[in-house]
């Protein structure tokens, strides 16, 4: 059996703002390093040093996995197909002036859905990325952490359990907060904790907020 943990970064500025993200490198912010910090001592009590420790290229996560990096003793390893989503026209600005001014494709965001902008990285085609490396990540490994974004974990974990990539059942995992996945020996997932934080608590399957990631 392979255990796989993914970790969702730590918050930045353009968290705390509410301005997404997307493929901009933004770094964390102090809150955002509190976070790291905290997730990765509580992952190395609980699970010991990962066989693999894989982050997306982009500041926000890499400098969270460096974070578990320095506790486990195993360097993290950058791949571009943990990269989070480009939200193209949208990068940089907050919901509130998408609204104003894309209103029908910001309606469609809001159900879950695809916009039509220019750039937009579609989920069907980030699922297939990231779940391509994650499970190249796990072969012939026992247990595996990959620090990510909140779109790209989703988008993936969906895509190793063989759900729709615009299926809302995972909900949104919180920057700092992690899921835990298995293989079986037949190769079929399983999710086993859903959005765990380093206090131990668990957010309910299913909750809904906007994505800035």
């Amino acid at each position: 059996m392979t255990t796989l943990i993914l970790l969702r970064h730590g918050r930045t500025d353009y968290n705390a703002d509410g301005r997404l993200q997307g493929s901009l490198d933004v770094p964390l912010g102090d809150e955002g390093r509190s976070q790291a910090r905290a997730a990765a001592r509580h992952l190395h009590a609980s699970y010991g040093a990962p066989d693999a420790l894989l982050s997306s290229p982009l500041l926000r996560a890499f400098d969270t996995a460096r974070e578990l990096g320095v506790v486990s003793g195993v360097e993290p390893l950058a791949d571009e197909r943990l990269t989070q989503r480009s939200y193209g026209a949208w990068e940089g600005r907050t919901w509130d002036e998408v609204r104003e001014r894309w209103p029908e494709q910001y309606a469609v965001r809001m159900r879950g859905e695809d916009p039509d902008i220019e750039g937009w990285g579609r989920s069907g085609d980030v699922g297939a990325r990231v779940a391509d490396c994650l499970q190249e990540a796990c072969r012939g490994r026992s247990l595996v952490t990959v620090v990510s974004h909140g779109s790209a974990l989703m988008l993936g974990a969906l895509t190793l359990l063989g759900l729709p990539p615009l299926s809302t059942s995972l909900g949104k995992l919180p920057h700092g907060h992690w899921n835990v996945m298995t293989r079986s020996s037949t190769g079929a997932w399983s999710m086993e904790r859903y959005a765990i934080d380093p206090s131990g608590a668990r957010l309910p399957r299913g909750r809904e907020s906007q994505d800035v990631d």
